[in-house]
């Protein structure tokens, strides 16, 4: 037992004796780089976050409500046959511009001609019976019924001629508005039946841009607006708002809106894919870059800016534009500094470090 005791002190004090061999031997210069690198990074965990900012100043943009529709003729109309026969001539080819009142087919006449002569010839007859019947009723030698029978008679037979001039009149069919012929489905020899389509005439000037406007936005659109559209090929046309939808489509619950363009030169197609911006009012807006945008803990977008004392604060904001050279915003003061890096890493009512963010050389 007693020599037990003895050989835990003697290990003991070997022990202690090797640990104050190390710390003497330590080298004092390594000692105290060893602490003074522990008490820099206490210190950088305590300092506030580092973000990078730029100041912007809010600039007066005309704000845009923005539709995607499509190109589409202003009016169009199938010419029909007025009356039946067999086209004897044609005066038009599919593709042609036509001006109103330009010949496009005519009807043979066949026996018209023959009973507008009955009809003058009959018109002729009860001409001079009436004229006999007045004589003899201004002297009493005829009564007021038998005047009103040769006055009736009279009318029918004027009532009939003016048919067969209607009539033949008719067998011409005739462009109603300038246009374009877009198809002719007849030729020479065809037979027609009142109702048979001729051809299909479409108004090429002016031309429609048509788009779908939300609930939220038709407010904002007036008739007499100019707006501008953007085709699928790069034309843009500038044109003024001519309709806008009392009711919405039940399906979208969007309100058609017309832009009326103008077409003279003819080059607008029907169904072209177009972009339709129209200016709805002016506000100050800023334009900044669309990595500066964040989301807050309730999903809302917006932008992170510091304010005096170096504190964080997020403002929902609203976009209005997107352009090449950035996005325009509303929603921020007048003058701000603007979080660009490191907004995501802060919080509302966090300290930070800033660094400004030069303009980018114009």
């Amino acid at each position: 037992m007693r020599r037990s005791v003895i050989t835990s002190l003697l290990i003991a004090l070997a022990v202690a004796a090797w640990v104050l061999s190390g710390r003497l031997g330590q080298d004092p210069e390594a000692g105290a780089a060893n602490t003074s690198v522990l008490e820099t990074n206490a210190a950088r965990q305590s300092l506030p976050v580092l973000v990078r900012t730029r100041h912007v100043v809010a600039e007066e943009r005309g704000r845009e409500v923005i539709l995607h529709g499509r190109t589409e003729a202003k009016r169009s109309v199938d010419v029909k046959a007025e009356t039946s026969g067999r086209i004897v001539e044609i005066f038009v080819r599919k593709g042609a511009v036509v001006q109103r009142g330009t010949r496009i087919a005519r009807i043979a006449l066949e026996d018209r001609e023959a009973r507008l002569a009955e009809a003058e010839g009959r018109v002729h007859q009860r001409e001079l019976e009436f004229n006999a019947a007045q004589q003899l009723a201004e002297r009493g030698f005829r009564s007021a019924t038998k005047m009103a029978e040769a006055a009736a008679e009279l009318d029918k037979a004027l009532a009939y001629q003016t048919q067969v001039e209607i009539d033949i009149g008719n067998t011409e069919l005739r462009a109603p508005f300038a246009g374009v012929v877009e198809s002719r489905p007849v030729e020479v020899g065809d037979v027609l039946s009142t109702g048979s389509i001729v051809a299909r005439i479409v108004d090429q000037d002016p031309f429609l841009v048509v788009g779908q406007v939300s609930e939220r936005d038709v407010q904002r659109i007036g008739l007499g607006d100019p707006g501008r559209a953007e085709l699928v090929g790069g034309q843009i046309v500038d044109g003024r708002v001519s309709f806008i939808a009392t009711t919405a489509n039940p399906q979208t619950r969007t309100f058609r809106v017309e832009l009326e363009v103008s077409n003279k030169d003819r080059t607008l197609r029907d169904g072209l894919t177009s972009e339709i911006r129209i200016p709805v009012d002016r506000q100050p807006a800023h334009l900044i870059s669309s990595a500066a945008l964040t989301l807050n803990d309730k999903g809302a977008l917006g932008v992170r800016i510091v304010v005096p004392e170096d504190t964080v604060r997020f403002v929902p904001v609203e976009i209005i534009d997107d352009t090449p050279a950035g996005i325009w915003i509303i929603g921020l003061p007048n003058a701000v500094d603007v979080i660009t890096v490191g907004q995501e890493f802060v919080r509302d009512g966090d300290i930070v470090r800033t660094a400004v963010e030069e303009e980018p050389a114009s």
